[in-house]
């Protein structure tokens, strides 16, 4: 088994137990874990977590396999600004790709267009490879309280593929 294989395996079981330990954390939105179809240069599946580990902390984690295995993991911090009715977060943290590894930092805005239907955008730059920049935008759609639809795209540039996501989030 490769070394970044055994990275990635316990980075998610690491996220695991952090959010069954943070269960109790007060903002739905924030707090799920979630999986689906992936495409980002080739085709395959994803899985995904965030959950408070402060006041205004988020920890997230994403792993992507398809042809080249994606693995981001991060915090994102939920500040007093805003644009209009969208909250403003900033983000940073750990990328790694199959060929290299860096770090991304950006921010972004969560709306509510309506109960149920939210979206979140963020532009963000990564320094993996020699650095590209990310503006994804994502929409969920609740089925039930705690069931949710996600889809998002992300358009990266330099020769980086665009990332599209289909799946569902439980939310805790």
């Amino acid at each position: 088994m490769k070394m970044k294989s055994i990275k990635h395996i316990l980075a998610v079981a690491a996220l695991g137990s952090s959010l069954t330990v943070a269960a109790n954390a007060s903002a739905a939105d924030w707090n799920y874990v979630g999986g689906g179809f992936y495409d980002f240069g080739d085709t395959g599946f994803y899985l995904e977590g965030s959950t408070f580990i402060a006041d205004r902390l988020v920890l997230n984690a994403e792993i992507g396999d398809t042809y080249d295995t994606v693995f981001r993991a991060g915090v994102s911090f939920l500040t007093d600004l805003s644009l209009g009715q969208a909250p403003v977060f900033v983000s940073g943290g750990y990328s790694d790709y199959s060929f290299d590894d860096g770090i991304y930092f950006g921010a972004g805005v969560t709306l509510a267009l309506d109960e149920g239907v939210n979206t979140k955008f963020e532009l963000l730059h990564d320094t993996a490879g020699d650095g590209f920049m990310r503006f994804r935008s994502g929409i969920t759609f609740a089925i039930s309280d705690k069931l949710n639809l996600a889809g998002s795209y992300s358009l990266n540039n330099r020769r980086f593929s665009n990332e599209l996501r289909l799946g569902v989030q439980y939310k805790f």
